[in-house]
């Protein structure tokens, strides 16, 4: 039950510093979060975080997954960084639930390549830049589809 407990608050603590960390870069006007710092934020604060606690790799970036999922379900007023209101998601579920999926999907296989080359290679270094590259193709490919 411990290892079930520790594993959700690991990815809840690193979902909540990265949203922060990510908001604040964007309010700040710093250029390059979605593509580049985002995913360097977000990759150290999953991995680094389920390191420090013991906490299971792939657990941990398959939580912060489902959170960043839940957040791209509607039902909240979506806003840019400065306060504007942004468009709302409409249509039909698939819509908005194929953000969500995806979120979680990427984050858990992120978290599956990570959780892979520690255990092959035991360097933590050496699986944050598997999993940071990984996701930075990610992203590359998401912002280029919504171009």
């Amino acid at each position: 039950m411990m290892f079930f407990v520790k594993t959700l608050l690991v990815g809840l603590s690193a979902a909540l510093c990265a949203w922060l960390l990510n908001r604040l870069l964007l309010y700040l006007g710093v250029q390059g979060v979605p593509a580049l710092l985002g995913p360097v934020i977000e990759e150290t604060l999953k991995t680094g975080l389920a390191l420090a606690a013991g906490a299971p790799l792939a657990g941990v970036h398959s939580t912060f997954g489902l959170i960043e999922g839940l957040w791209e379900l509607p039902g909240r007023p979506a806003r840019t960084p400065r306060g504007a209101q942004a468009a709302r998601v409409r249509g039909y579920p698939a819509a908005w639930i194929g953000p969500a999926l995806a979120a979680w999907g990427g984050h858990s296989f992120f978290g599956l390549l990570v959780l892979l080359t520690y255990t092959r290679t035991g360097h933590s270094g050496t699986a944050w830049a598997v999993g940071l590259l990984a996701h930075l193709a990610w992203n590359r490919a998401v912002l280029a589809l919504h171009r």
